[in-house]
């Protein structure tokens, strides 16, 4: 029988490790020590290490036996498969969120959007309303749960935005960019729409030089690229 509790601590644990990593609390190589987790999260060391495999599943720390766990550098390759499955399926989400569109969705976007404005300048709120956006898009298009697919299909490509969207004038820009994609929603121009979407979808690649991705680790043991940990060090 699944101990229910037992996974629910694990996928906690597991959302908070994760979403440090994607917003950059915890960077690049930084060592994840398990018994400072557990320190700082009030856990035993069995969610931990439960949630920290997981997490070398989805490519977000690599587990080197017998040395230690990192979390992983930003991998550009993963971040170009994650851009293009997304642009694949939001520009789909799009057309078919217009040919179900009614009255109450569009003012679910109107409302969005004004939230959006009211958090320019607060980087950790305005990322989450942009994925609320994005989700909603989703699901007057009938198909909701593709967005849970999208969401693991861009967890490099959010590590890169989240970098690269913190400041006022970039949080302003994608907001510009949420309006036209809304107002050709709302006006029911599908062709206008996902051209809108692709070109916002896209905005990232102008915002990734500098940022030294799969750049040599020095100081870590070498693995083969795709490689995954299978379980968790002892100790880092």
């Amino acid at each position: 029988m699944v101990d229910r509790s037992r996974s629910r601590l694990t996928n906690q644990v597991f959302e908070k490790i994760r979403e440090d990593i994607v917003c950059g609390r915890l960077a690049p190589d930084a060592p994840l020590s398990e018994a400072d987790l557990c320190l700082e999260l009030e856990v035993s060391r069995t969610p931990v290490r439960e949630a920290l495999i997981k997490l070398a599943e989805e490519e977000l720390v690599v587990i080197y036996p017998h040395f230690g766990t990192f979390v992983a550098p930003i991998s550009l390759e993963a971040f170009k498969v994650g851009q293009y499955i997304r642009e694949k399926l939001e520009c789909a989400l799009v057309e078919d969120a217009i040919k179900r569109m009614d009255d109450d969705g569009r003012e679910r976007i109107r409302a969005n959007l004004r939230e959006q404005a009211a958090a320019v300048g607060n980087g950790d709120t305005f990322y989450q309303l942009d994925n609320v956006f994005h989700a909603l898009i989703a699901e007057l298009s009938g198909y909701a749960g593709a967005w849970n697919a999208i969401l693991r299909a861009k967890t490099q490509l959010d590590r890169i935005r989240y970098l690269t969207t913190q400041d006022s004038d970039r949080m302003t820009l994608a907001l510009n960019e949420h309006q036209m994609i809304a107002d050709a929603i709302i006006a029911g121009d599908a062709d206008t729409a996902v051209v809108h979407m692709r070109a916002h979808l896209r905005t990232v690649f102008g915002h990734i030089d500098g940022l030294g991705l799969d750049a040599p680790r020095p100081g870590l043991p070498s693995r083969k690229r795709g490689g995954r940990g299978k379980s968790a060090s002892s100790e880092t």
